[in-house]
């Protein structure tokens, strides 16, 4: 499918099409489609990033006294090897997508298709930026670490900021990348076999809560029929051919409610005869995706807050507020919410996001939650300590 998308995308101007996994895809091994085509694997991009690093720290390390430096401690991370790494999950994640922005930031393509990982691999792609920027500002914040050697011997480490910081700033590059809609885009594929309509409704409500509402789903894989074919004919064959098209008649209607709710297009593409083996034979597909080409980006809702009115002074300590995020497809019994500082934290369907909270509610405390009409609304009241006076 994302062979098929970016064979349509390069009729419309020059197109680049990014694999990712340690082993090429066979199917564009020969290089013959009409558009670019780069693949990457992350463990070469570790050992890259890892082997810049590394002689980046060492130099630094000439800036300090060994005693204080990592190695002087007899812990030295980059003792290690480049050619000896064969994986770090998040950092993995972090270059894969370092390396998708700077394609799409290049300005040498009007579009660039990423044909992305399953439902876990992709949560863990689109999230890991902004879990190792938190990650790395509660455990080392930032005005720690430019504090200088007075304020503790992991700060004092020359090294270790060499470290921290680029890491740090690339977080939070690649956070603001994921999160911007005009630039990112998603669309979900998913086949009309038996059970798979209700784990991609469980899926797209897991990636509501994180805020990535596809542009478009796709129901791939739909088996045709014309007036010649008996479904009532006795015959094994048959029988398997007549659960196949009542379970792909179940997903379009599960495909059709989704679309209602989530405000997308539903587009199709038909099973092919023959084994699709090169990506002509991809470009050929019957699939239209012309929707998503044509259309503007698709912002998901954001969260809103409401100030309800109900005391005499609604700008003083009587004020309530309400955080309103749209959560249309979440099963309500799977929510748990939780808060750090000034981040509110949102468990459901399987996946935790951290959100920053509006300036005016980092100053009240939490006051309960409700979910209401596919919506998860979460009250607040001023902190009497930190509200301002009058």
């Amino acid at each position: 499918m994302a062979v098929a998308f970016a064979a349509r995308a390069a009729a419309r101007g020059r197109t680049l099409l990014v694999t990712v996994g340690r082993v090429p895809d066979p199917l564009l091994a020969d290089g013959t489609g009409p558009f670019d085509h780069v693949h990457l694997n992350p463990v070469e991009l570790l050992a890259q990033w890892w082997e810049s690093l590394a002689a980046t720290v060492k130099a630094g390390r000439g800036l300090v006294d060994d005693e204080k430096s990592p190695g002087g401690q007899g812990f030295d991370p980059f003792a290690l090897e480049p050619p000896e790494l064969t994986g770090l999950a998040d950092a993995e994640h972090v270059l894969v997508l370092r390396a998708i922005r700077g394609h799409a930031e290049s300005g040498r393509y009007g579009t660039v298709v990423v044909d992305g990982p399953g439902f876990d691999g992709l949560v863990s792609l689109l999230t890991a930026p902004a879990s190792l920027g938190a990650y790395l500002e509660r455990v080392w914040p930032r005005h720690v670490r430019l504090s200088g050697p007075g304020s503790g011997a992991a700060t004092g480490s020359l090294a270790a900021l060499l470290l921290a910081e680029p890491v740090a700033g690339l977080a939070d590059q690649l956070a603001a990348f994921v999160a911007d809609r005009s630039a990112l885009e998603l669309l979900y594929v998913f086949t009309g076999d038996g059970g798979r309509p209700q784990r991609a409704r469980d899926e797209l409500a897991a990636l509501e809560v994180l805020g990535l509402r596809p542009v478009a789903l796709v129901l791939n894989r739909l088996f045709a029929l014309d007036d010649r074919f008996a479904l009532d004919l006795p015959h094994p064959a048959v029988r398997v051919v007549r659960a196949r098209v009542a379970a792909q008649d179940d997903a379009r209607e599960v495909a059709s409610e989704l679309s209602t709710v989530l405000n997308r297009p539903v587009l199709e593409a038909a099973e092919t005869a023959d084994p699709v083996r090169t990506p002509a034979d991809a470009a050929a597909l019957d699939f239209d995706p012309s929707t998503v080409l044509d259309a503007a980006p698709a912002l998901p809702p954001a969260p809103e807050v409401h100030r309800l009115d109900d005391g005499e002074d609604p700008r003083g300590l009587d004020a309530r507020y309400e955080w309103v995020l749209p959560l249309p497809l979440v099963d309500p019994a799977t929510i748990g919410l939780g808060r750090v500082e000034e981040d509110l934290l949102v468990d459901a369907q399987g996946v935790r996001r951290r959100m920053r909270l509006p300036s005016v509610l980092r100053r009240c405390v939490v006051a309960g939650a409700t979910y209401v009409e596919g919506e998860l609304r979460v009250s607040f009241t001023p902190d009497r300590e930190v509200w301002p006076g009058g």
